[in-house]
């Protein structure tokens, strides 16, 4: 029995000895991680991609958006400067032509479309157009109404560099 316990199995040809099949089993299994961490790294630049790709959409869409009501708005202010200006005889049309100006107004500041302020401000080239100046002219004088939508500016105020009111001409 002895001699039994003392042979030694050798192996047989074409088996890798256990140690050298766990060595490949190990690399294998290292092989398919790497290529799993390839594909997991892949799939992480492919939903970055996406989400970048609906943030761009998303701004793309507002701006499209805002350059298409900016476009309708351009086209509408003459209308809206000739209900200002509109005189009539009748004074009952002439209050009804102011209330649709109003509600006009009031629709038009709910979209953040404002009208530039002239009164009191001095001149400022990013608002203002001058058309017309005085000698010595500080005051701003409307000529017609300029609008802003939001931070921007849809048409400039164009107005007239006056002398201020209580100065006299010379």
């Amino acid at each position: 029995m002895s001699d039994e316990k003392q042979e030694t199995k050798e192996p047989e040809a074409g088996r890798p000895e256990p140690a050298d099949a766990v060595q490949a089993e190990l690399a294998a299994l290292r092989e398919k991680a790497a290529k799993a961490d390839e594909y997991l790294d892949l799939a992480r630049r492919a939903k970055a991609d996406f989400l970048n790709y609906q943030d761009r959409m998303r701004r793309d869409r507002a701006d499209w958006s805002r350059q298409t009501l900016e476009n309708f708005l351009r086209e509408i202010l003459p209308a809206l400067d000739g209900m200002s200006l509109a005189k009539f005889e009748d004074p009952k049309l002439v209050d009804a032509i102011r209330v649709v100006e109003k509600e006009f107004m009031r629709v038009l500041a709910k979209s953040d479309v404002v009208p530039i302020e002239t009164a009191g401000k001095s001149f400022d080239p990013a608002f203002h157009e001058a058309v017309a100046v005085d000698p010595g002219g500080t005051a701003l004088e409307e000529v017609r109404r300029g609008w802003k939508f939001g931070d921007r500016v849809l048409r400039p105020a164009s107005v007239r560099i006056v002398k201020p009111p209580g100065k006299p001409k010379e």
